[in-house]
Protein backbone atom coordinates (compact mmCIF):
# COMPACT_ATOMS: atom_id res chain seq x y z
CA UNK A 1 0.00 0.00 0.00
CA UNK A 2 1.50 3.22 -0.92
CA UNK A 3 1.97 5.95 2.02
CA UNK A 4 2.83 9.40 -0.26
CA UNK A 5 2.13 10.02 -3.54
CA UNK A 6 3.39 13.51 -4.81
CA UNK A 7 3.19 15.31 -8.65
CA UNK A 8 6.57 17.54 -9.23
CA UNK A 9 6.54 21.12 -8.30
CA UNK A 10 6.28 23.38 -11.76
CA UNK A 11 5.66 26.85 -12.06
CA UNK A 12 4.09 27.31 -9.01
CA UNK A 13 1.71 24.06 -9.27
CA UNK A 14 2.11 20.32 -7.97
CA UNK A 15 1.61 18.64 -11.86
CA UNK A 16 0.89 15.36 -11.43
CA UNK A 17 2.04 13.22 -15.62
CA UNK A 18 0.99 10.59 -17.09
CA UNK A 19 4.21 8.48 -15.73
CA UNK A 20 4.67 6.35 -12.79
CA UNK A 21 7.68 6.60 -10.30
CA UNK A 22 7.38 3.87 -7.48
CA UNK A 23 9.74 4.54 -5.00
CA UNK A 24 10.35 1.26 -3.05
CA UNK A 25 12.08 0.43 0.61
CA UNK A 26 15.59 -0.64 0.14
CA UNK A 27 15.23 -2.67 3.12
CA UNK A 28 12.27 -4.98 1.88
CA UNK A 29 11.32 -3.78 -1.37
CA UNK A 30 7.80 -2.64 -0.14
CA UNK A 31 6.34 0.06 -2.16
CA UNK A 32 6.61 3.57 0.19
CA UNK A 33 5.28 5.50 -2.64
CA UNK A 34 5.39 7.37 -5.96
CA UNK A 35 5.77 10.21 -7.74
CA UNK A 36 3.65 11.18 -10.82
CA UNK A 37 5.11 12.88 -13.53
CA UNK A 38 4.83 14.42 -17.03
CA UNK A 39 5.97 12.04 -19.91
CA UNK A 40 8.83 14.52 -20.82
CA UNK A 41 9.67 17.24 -18.25
CA UNK A 42 9.71 20.58 -20.61
CA UNK A 43 13.43 21.67 -19.49
CA UNK A 44 13.04 25.30 -21.25
CA UNK A 45 9.77 25.66 -19.44
CA UNK A 46 11.72 25.28 -16.19
CA UNK A 47 13.38 28.01 -16.52
CA UNK A 48 11.17 30.37 -17.86
CA UNK A 49 9.06 30.11 -14.90
CA UNK A 50 12.16 30.40 -12.64
CA UNK A 51 13.62 33.28 -14.33
CA UNK A 52 10.18 35.20 -13.23
CA UNK A 53 10.34 33.72 -10.20
CA UNK A 54 13.91 35.03 -9.51
CA UNK A 55 12.39 38.65 -10.90
CA UNK A 56 9.50 38.02 -7.57
CA UNK A 57 11.81 36.51 -5.25
CA UNK A 58 14.68 38.98 -5.29
CA UNK A 59 12.67 41.82 -4.77
CA UNK A 60 11.53 40.45 -1.11
CA UNK A 61 12.40 42.60 1.84
CA UNK A 62 15.18 40.89 3.93
CA UNK A 63 12.97 40.06 7.10
CA UNK A 64 10.47 38.52 4.84
CA UNK A 65 13.13 36.04 3.28
CA UNK A 66 14.63 35.71 6.66
CA UNK A 67 10.99 35.25 8.36
CA UNK A 68 10.09 32.58 5.71
CA UNK A 69 13.35 30.32 6.39
CA UNK A 70 12.79 30.52 10.00
CA UNK A 71 9.11 29.67 9.58
CA UNK A 72 10.38 26.67 7.58
CA UNK A 73 12.99 25.64 10.15
CA UNK A 74 9.94 25.52 12.62
CA UNK A 75 7.65 23.67 9.69
CA UNK A 76 10.55 20.54 9.87
CA UNK A 77 10.58 20.21 13.27
CA UNK A 78 7.37 20.04 13.60
CA UNK A 79 7.25 17.50 11.19
CA UNK A 80 9.71 15.70 12.81
CA UNK A 81 8.75 11.79 13.12
CA UNK A 82 6.75 12.31 9.69
CA UNK A 83 10.22 13.20 7.99
CA UNK A 84 12.10 10.77 9.40
CA UNK A 85 9.77 7.93 8.61
CA UNK A 86 9.90 8.83 5.05
CA UNK A 87 13.59 8.93 5.40
CA UNK A 88 14.03 5.37 6.83
CA UNK A 89 11.50 3.97 4.47
CA UNK A 90 13.16 5.31 1.11
CA UNK A 91 16.31 5.53 2.17
CA UNK A 92 17.02 2.17 4.73
CA UNK A 93 18.47 5.11 7.18
CA UNK A 94 17.67 3.80 10.88
CA UNK A 95 15.27 5.70 12.17
CA UNK A 96 17.35 7.23 15.27
CA UNK A 97 19.33 8.44 12.56
CA UNK A 98 16.46 9.80 10.41
CA UNK A 99 15.40 11.81 13.03
CA UNK A 100 19.03 13.25 13.54
CA UNK A 101 19.26 14.18 10.06
CA UNK A 102 15.70 16.07 10.14
CA UNK A 103 17.05 17.89 13.18
CA UNK A 104 20.06 19.24 11.31
CA UNK A 105 17.86 20.42 8.42
CA UNK A 106 16.07 22.44 10.88
CA UNK A 107 18.69 23.79 11.87
CA UNK A 108 20.36 24.58 8.32
CA UNK A 109 17.10 26.09 7.69
CA UNK A 110 17.66 28.11 10.65
CA UNK A 111 21.12 29.14 9.67
CA UNK A 112 19.85 30.51 6.58
CA UNK A 113 17.72 32.75 7.72
CA UNK A 114 20.38 34.40 9.54
CA UNK A 115 22.47 34.35 6.61
CA UNK A 116 19.53 36.37 4.53
CA UNK A 117 20.54 39.26 6.79
CA UNK A 118 24.20 38.91 6.20
CA UNK A 119 24.60 39.39 2.54
CA UNK A 120 26.58 42.97 2.86
CA UNK A 121 29.38 43.86 0.90
CA UNK A 122 32.44 46.11 1.71
CA UNK A 123 33.82 49.57 1.91
CA UNK A 124 36.98 50.64 -0.04
CA UNK A 125 39.15 54.17 0.28
CA UNK A 126 38.68 55.84 -2.65
CA UNK A 127 41.96 57.36 -2.33
CA UNK A 128 44.30 54.73 -1.78
CA UNK A 129 46.40 54.56 -5.23
CA UNK A 130 47.93 57.42 -6.42
CA UNK A 131 46.34 59.28 -9.48
CA UNK A 132 42.61 58.02 -7.81
CA UNK A 133 40.41 59.72 -6.45
CA UNK A 134 36.72 58.86 -5.71
CA UNK A 135 34.05 59.87 -3.05
CA UNK A 136 34.21 55.59 -2.15
CA UNK A 137 34.36 52.35 -3.71
CA UNK A 138 31.75 50.07 -2.78
CA UNK A 139 31.02 46.33 -3.34
CA UNK A 140 27.46 44.58 -2.89
CA UNK A 141 26.43 41.28 -3.28
CA UNK A 142 23.45 40.22 -5.55
CA UNK A 143 21.79 37.16 -6.61
CA UNK A 144 23.66 34.83 -8.99
CA UNK A 145 20.60 34.09 -10.48
CA UNK A 146 18.85 30.99 -11.28
CA UNK A 147 19.83 27.35 -9.86
CA UNK A 148 19.88 23.92 -10.17
CA UNK A 149 20.78 21.28 -7.59
CA UNK A 150 21.04 18.00 -7.87
CA UNK A 151 21.47 15.67 -4.69
CA UNK A 152 21.97 12.14 -4.34
CA UNK A 153 19.96 9.35 -1.96
CA UNK A 154 21.98 9.14 1.25
CA UNK A 155 20.91 12.25 3.25
CA UNK A 156 17.29 13.06 0.95
CA UNK A 157 16.62 15.99 3.43
CA UNK A 158 19.39 18.07 4.45
CA UNK A 159 21.20 17.62 1.43
CA UNK A 160 18.20 19.31 -0.50
CA UNK A 161 18.15 22.20 2.64
CA UNK A 162 21.71 22.61 1.98
CA UNK A 163 20.93 23.91 -1.33
CA UNK A 164 17.54 25.05 -1.65
CA UNK A 165 18.18 27.03 1.66
CA UNK A 166 21.36 29.30 0.77
CA UNK A 167 20.09 29.70 -2.68
CA UNK A 168 16.55 31.03 -1.29
CA UNK A 169 18.47 33.20 0.76
CA UNK A 170 20.65 34.54 -1.68
CA UNK A 171 17.07 35.36 -3.01
CA UNK A 172 18.36 33.31 -6.01
CA UNK A 173 15.80 30.97 -7.93
CA UNK A 174 16.16 27.20 -7.71
CA UNK A 175 15.23 23.84 -9.70
CA UNK A 176 16.04 20.83 -7.29
CA UNK A 177 16.46 17.28 -8.98
CA UNK A 178 16.49 14.99 -6.10
CA UNK A 179 17.69 11.32 -6.29
CA UNK A 180 14.99 8.88 -8.20
CA UNK A 181 15.79 6.39 -5.02
CA UNK A 182 14.40 8.96 -2.80
CA UNK A 183 12.25 11.70 -4.15
CA UNK A 184 9.69 11.91 -1.38
CA UNK A 185 11.69 14.09 1.65
CA UNK A 186 12.79 16.56 -1.30
CA UNK A 187 9.27 16.40 -2.15
CA UNK A 188 7.91 17.12 1.32
CA UNK A 189 10.73 19.39 1.91
CA UNK A 190 8.98 21.33 -0.83
CA UNK A 191 6.04 21.55 0.59
CA UNK A 192 7.10 22.63 3.88
CA UNK A 193 9.06 25.71 2.04
CA UNK A 194 5.89 26.87 0.44
CA UNK A 195 4.04 26.34 3.35
CA UNK A 196 6.82 28.88 5.54
CA UNK A 197 6.14 31.67 2.31
CA UNK A 198 8.85 31.05 0.08
CA UNK A 199 7.71 32.22 -3.63
CA UNK A 200 5.72 29.65 -5.21
CA UNK A 201 7.56 30.33 -8.43
CA UNK A 202 11.28 30.57 -6.69
CA UNK A 203 11.08 26.90 -6.09
CA UNK A 204 10.39 23.64 -8.81
CA UNK A 205 11.26 20.19 -7.74
CA UNK A 206 11.50 17.65 -10.55
CA UNK A 207 11.61 14.10 -10.73
CA UNK A 208 13.52 11.82 -13.29
CA UNK A 209 16.39 9.28 -14.02
CA UNK A 210 19.43 11.12 -13.87
CA UNK A 211 20.99 10.30 -16.88
CA UNK A 212 17.94 11.30 -18.89
CA UNK A 213 16.45 13.91 -17.00
CA UNK A 214 19.81 14.95 -14.71
CA UNK A 215 21.93 15.65 -18.17
CA UNK A 216 19.09 17.27 -20.13
CA UNK A 217 19.00 19.88 -17.01
CA UNK A 218 22.87 20.72 -17.02
CA UNK A 219 22.70 21.71 -20.63
CA UNK A 220 19.86 24.07 -20.12
CA UNK A 221 20.80 28.11 -19.62
CA UNK A 222 20.93 28.03 -15.65
CA UNK A 223 23.45 30.56 -13.78
CA UNK A 224 24.93 28.11 -11.23
CA UNK A 225 25.04 24.51 -10.45
CA UNK A 226 25.21 22.84 -6.91
CA UNK A 227 25.89 18.80 -7.33
CA UNK A 228 26.15 16.56 -4.62
CA UNK A 229 27.44 12.64 -5.97
CA UNK A 230 29.82 10.52 -7.28
CA UNK A 231 33.06 11.67 -8.64
CA UNK A 232 32.10 10.28 -12.38
CA UNK A 233 28.95 11.96 -12.77
CA UNK A 234 30.66 14.95 -11.59
CA UNK A 235 33.38 14.99 -14.15
CA UNK A 236 30.46 13.88 -16.58
CA UNK A 237 29.00 17.38 -15.83
CA UNK A 238 31.95 19.66 -16.41
CA UNK A 239 32.15 18.20 -19.88
CA UNK A 240 29.07 18.84 -21.20
CA UNK A 241 27.33 21.90 -18.89
CA UNK A 242 27.53 25.19 -19.96
CA UNK A 243 26.71 26.39 -16.40
CA UNK A 244 29.25 28.87 -15.25
CA UNK A 245 29.07 28.50 -11.88
CA UNK A 246 29.68 24.86 -10.51
CA UNK A 247 29.67 23.52 -6.89
CA UNK A 248 30.76 19.92 -7.05
CA UNK A 249 30.88 17.43 -3.97
CA UNK A 250 32.06 14.08 -5.72
CA UNK A 251 32.92 12.57 -2.80
CA UNK A 252 35.97 10.53 -0.79
CA UNK A 253 37.88 8.10 0.56
CA UNK A 254 38.39 9.35 3.82
CA UNK A 255 41.15 8.13 6.05
CA UNK A 256 41.77 8.03 9.74
CA UNK A 257 45.09 7.72 11.24
CA UNK A 258 45.56 6.32 14.44
CA UNK A 259 49.17 6.66 16.17
CA UNK A 260 50.75 4.51 18.77
CA UNK A 261 50.13 7.62 21.27
CA UNK A 262 46.79 7.37 21.90
CA UNK A 263 45.73 6.13 25.40
CA UNK A 264 42.38 4.27 24.83
CA UNK A 265 42.78 1.94 21.63
CA UNK A 266 39.34 0.69 21.76
CA UNK A 267 37.62 3.73 22.55
CA UNK A 268 39.01 5.14 19.22
CA UNK A 269 38.31 1.52 17.36
CA UNK A 270 34.85 1.54 18.26
CA UNK A 271 34.50 5.05 17.05
CA UNK A 272 35.97 4.64 14.42
CA UNK A 273 33.81 1.49 13.52
CA UNK A 274 30.76 3.82 13.97
CA UNK A 275 32.33 6.25 11.71
CA UNK A 276 32.84 3.72 8.93
CA UNK A 277 28.94 1.65 9.16
CA UNK A 278 26.59 5.20 9.57
CA UNK A 279 24.01 4.96 7.29
CA UNK A 280 25.64 1.59 6.02
CA UNK A 281 28.65 3.88 5.35
CA UNK A 282 26.91 5.36 3.09
CA UNK A 283 28.22 8.52 3.56
CA UNK A 284 31.10 10.62 1.75
CA UNK A 285 32.65 11.55 5.17
CA UNK A 286 32.34 7.92 6.39
CA UNK A 287 35.74 6.57 7.18
CA UNK A 288 36.87 4.69 4.38
CA UNK A 289 40.81 3.75 5.62
CA UNK A 290 41.60 3.43 8.80
CA UNK A 291 45.50 3.69 9.51
CA UNK A 292 47.03 2.34 12.19
CA UNK A 293 50.75 2.48 13.45
CA UNK A 294 52.46 -1.16 14.35
CA UNK A 295 52.70 -0.70 17.71
CA UNK A 296 48.80 -0.86 18.35
CA UNK A 297 47.66 -2.76 14.93
CA UNK A 298 46.76 -5.80 16.34
CA UNK A 299 44.74 -4.23 19.58
CA UNK A 300 42.80 -1.84 16.81
CA UNK A 301 42.02 -4.44 15.08
CA UNK A 302 41.01 -7.00 17.77
CA UNK A 303 38.76 -3.72 19.30
CA UNK A 304 37.45 -3.00 15.90
CA UNK A 305 36.31 -6.59 15.40
CA UNK A 306 34.04 -6.48 18.34
CA UNK A 307 32.52 -3.14 17.72
CA UNK A 308 31.43 -3.85 14.51
CA UNK A 309 29.74 -7.33 16.03
CA UNK A 310 27.89 -5.59 18.58
CA UNK A 311 26.30 -3.27 15.87
CA UNK A 312 22.65 -4.42 15.24
CA UNK A 313 22.11 -4.83 11.43
CA UNK A 314 17.95 -4.36 10.34
CA UNK A 315 14.88 -2.98 9.86
CA UNK A 316 15.32 0.82 10.03
CA UNK A 317 12.10 1.23 11.66
CA UNK A 318 12.95 -0.70 14.76
CA UNK A 319 14.08 1.96 16.88
CA UNK A 320 17.34 -0.69 17.99
CA UNK A 321 18.81 -1.19 14.87
CA UNK A 322 22.27 0.65 14.02
CA UNK A 323 22.87 0.08 10.29
CA UNK A 324 20.32 -0.26 7.75
CA UNK A 325 19.95 -2.15 4.10
CA UNK A 326 22.55 -0.67 1.19
CA UNK A 327 20.28 1.47 -1.18
CA UNK A 328 20.21 -1.31 -4.05
CA UNK A 329 21.37 -4.82 -5.59
CA UNK A 330 24.34 -2.41 -7.31
CA UNK A 331 25.67 -0.64 -3.75
CA UNK A 332 25.93 -3.78 -2.94
CA UNK A 333 27.48 -5.80 -5.52
CA UNK A 334 30.03 -2.36 -5.59
CA UNK A 335 31.08 -3.27 -1.95
CA UNK A 336 31.44 -6.78 -1.97
CA UNK A 337 33.59 -6.62 -5.16
CA UNK A 338 35.93 -4.19 -3.14
CA UNK A 339 35.93 -6.47 -0.52
CA UNK A 340 36.93 -9.54 -2.31
CA UNK A 341 39.72 -7.34 -4.35
CA UNK A 342 41.22 -6.66 -1.67
CA UNK A 343 40.94 -10.66 0.03
CA UNK A 344 42.45 -11.71 -3.13
CA UNK A 345 45.22 -9.41 -2.82
CA UNK A 346 46.25 -10.62 0.85
CA UNK A 347 43.65 -8.64 3.05
CA UNK A 348 41.90 -11.02 5.50
CA UNK A 349 38.22 -10.81 6.72
CA UNK A 350 37.70 -10.60 10.43
CA UNK A 351 34.39 -10.39 10.83
CA UNK A 352 31.29 -9.72 8.32
CA UNK A 353 32.47 -9.56 4.74
CA UNK A 354 28.67 -11.55 3.76
CA UNK A 355 25.22 -10.19 3.34
CA UNK A 356 22.26 -11.27 4.80
CA UNK A 357 19.23 -10.62 3.36
CA UNK A 358 18.45 -8.40 0.17
CA UNK A 359 20.77 -5.62 0.72
CA UNK A 360 21.81 -5.92 4.47
CA UNK A 361 25.64 -6.38 5.35
CA UNK A 362 26.69 -6.87 8.70
CA UNK A 363 29.53 -4.26 9.81
CA UNK A 364 32.85 -5.71 7.79
CA UNK A 365 36.44 -5.44 9.22
CA UNK A 366 39.68 -6.31 6.69
CA UNK A 367 42.72 -6.48 8.29
CA UNK A 368 46.40 -6.43 6.39
CA UNK A 369 44.88 -4.76 3.35
CA UNK A 370 47.30 -3.97 0.75
CA UNK A 371 47.51 -0.11 -0.76
CA UNK A 372 47.16 -0.94 -3.54
CA UNK A 373 43.48 -2.54 -3.44
CA UNK A 374 40.16 -0.63 -4.64
CA UNK A 375 39.09 -0.31 -0.69
CA UNK A 376 42.39 1.22 0.04
CA UNK A 377 42.55 3.63 -3.23
CA UNK A 378 38.18 4.28 -4.36
CA UNK A 379 34.97 5.27 -2.30
CA UNK A 380 33.41 1.88 -1.56
CA UNK A 381 30.17 3.48 0.39
CA UNK A 382 29.73 0.74 2.18
CA UNK A 383 29.81 -0.39 5.78
CA UNK A 384 33.26 -1.75 5.76
CA UNK A 385 36.55 -0.95 7.59
CA UNK A 386 39.72 -1.83 6.09
CA UNK A 387 42.64 -1.40 8.50
CA UNK A 388 46.05 -0.63 7.12
CA UNK A 389 49.03 -0.83 8.60
CA UNK A 390 52.14 1.11 8.59
CA UNK A 391 55.53 1.20 10.53
CA UNK A 392 55.06 4.78 11.83
CA UNK A 393 53.47 8.33 11.49
CA UNK A 394 55.70 9.30 8.44
CA UNK A 395 53.82 6.25 6.68
CA UNK A 396 50.81 6.89 7.47
CA UNK A 397 50.53 10.41 5.91
CA UNK A 398 52.41 9.00 2.91
CA UNK A 399 49.42 6.21 2.59
CA UNK A 400 46.37 8.68 3.70
CA UNK A 401 47.57 10.92 0.85
CA UNK A 402 47.96 8.12 -1.71
CA UNK A 403 44.33 8.70 -3.36
CA UNK A 404 42.99 10.45 -5.94
CA UNK A 405 40.45 11.99 -3.54
CA UNK A 406 40.84 14.52 -0.76
CA UNK A 407 37.63 15.50 1.17
CA UNK A 408 38.06 14.73 4.93
CA UNK A 409 40.69 13.51 6.54
CA UNK A 410 41.40 12.52 10.48
CA UNK A 411 44.03 11.79 13.15
CA UNK A 412 44.29 10.42 16.67
CA UNK A 413 46.97 11.75 18.54
CA UNK A 414 48.21 13.22 21.56
CA UNK A 415 51.14 14.90 20.09
CA UNK A 416 50.49 18.31 19.03
CA UNK A 417 53.75 18.62 16.61
CA UNK A 418 51.81 15.75 14.56
CA UNK A 419 48.40 17.01 14.81
CA UNK A 420 50.02 20.27 13.61
CA UNK A 421 52.09 18.21 10.64
CA UNK A 422 49.00 16.52 9.69
CA UNK A 423 47.01 19.45 9.67
CA UNK A 424 49.49 21.27 6.58
CA UNK A 425 50.37 18.06 4.95
CA UNK A 426 47.27 16.14 4.49
CA UNK A 427 45.87 16.74 1.35
CA UNK A 428 41.92 17.47 2.12
CA UNK A 429 39.26 20.23 2.25
CA UNK A 430 39.12 19.39 5.84
CA UNK A 431 41.30 18.25 8.68
CA UNK A 432 39.79 16.73 12.09
CA UNK A 433 42.25 16.31 14.87
CA UNK A 434 41.12 13.28 17.34
CA UNK A 435 37.73 13.17 16.01
CA UNK A 436 36.47 11.16 12.84
CA UNK A 437 36.05 12.15 9.49
CA UNK A 438 32.32 12.31 9.57
CA UNK A 439 32.58 15.54 11.49
CA UNK A 440 30.49 18.20 10.17
CA UNK A 441 28.94 20.97 11.42
CA UNK A 442 26.45 23.06 9.02
CA UNK A 443 27.78 26.01 9.05
CA UNK A 444 31.46 25.57 8.82
CA UNK A 445 33.16 25.46 4.96
CA UNK A 446 32.65 21.72 3.25
CA UNK A 447 34.03 20.65 0.43
CA UNK A 448 37.01 18.94 -1.09
CA UNK A 449 40.42 18.93 -3.18
CA UNK A 450 41.88 16.70 -5.50
CA UNK A 451 39.25 14.38 -7.20
CA UNK A 452 36.47 15.06 -4.34
CA UNK A 453 35.00 18.53 -6.25
CA UNK A 454 35.58 22.02 -6.01
CA UNK A 455 33.39 24.89 -4.31
CA UNK A 456 33.21 24.89 -0.60
CA UNK A 457 29.26 24.26 1.17
CA UNK A 458 27.95 25.41 5.00
CA UNK A 459 26.02 27.80 5.13
CA UNK A 460 27.25 30.49 4.85
CA UNK A 461 29.79 29.54 2.42
CA UNK A 462 27.34 28.22 0.39
CA UNK A 463 25.10 31.83 0.32
CA UNK A 464 28.02 33.10 -0.98
CA UNK A 465 28.74 30.67 -3.57
CA UNK A 466 25.26 31.94 -5.17
CA UNK A 467 25.76 35.56 -4.98
CA UNK A 468 27.88 37.87 -7.73
CA UNK A 469 29.98 40.26 -6.14
CA UNK A 470 29.57 43.87 -7.82
CA UNK A 471 31.76 46.92 -7.09
CA UNK A 472 30.18 50.51 -7.50
CA UNK A 473 32.59 53.81 -7.59
CA UNK A 474 30.90 56.84 -6.18
CA UNK A 475 33.11 60.07 -8.02
CA UNK A 476 33.17 63.20 -6.60
CA UNK A 477 31.31 65.94 -8.77
CA UNK A 478 29.84 65.49 -11.92
CA UNK A 479 31.84 66.42 -15.06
Amino acid sequence: MTEYEFGCLIGGEWVEGEEEILVLSPYDDSEVGRVLVPREIDVDGLVKHAKEGLKSWKERRTYEVREALEEAARLVKKHEEELARIIALEGGKPIRDARFEVRRTAEVLRLCAGEAERIWGETLPGDAQPGRVSEAILTVREPVGVVLSITPYNFPLMLPAHKLGPALAARCSIVHKPATETPLSSLKLAELLLDAGIDERALQVVIGPGRELGERLVKADFDALSFTGSREVGERLREISPIPRMTLELGGNDPVIVDETVEDVEKVAESVVQGACYHAGQVCIAVERAIVVEEVYDEFVEAAAEAAESLKVGDPLDEDTDVGPLINDHALEKVLKHIEDAVNRGAEVVTGGEPRERRLLPPTVLSDVPEDSLIAREETFGPVLPVIRVRDFDEALRVANATEYGLHAAVFTNRLDRAVRAARELEAGGIIVNELTIYRADYMPFGGVKGSGVGREGVPWAVREFTEEKTIVLGGEGR
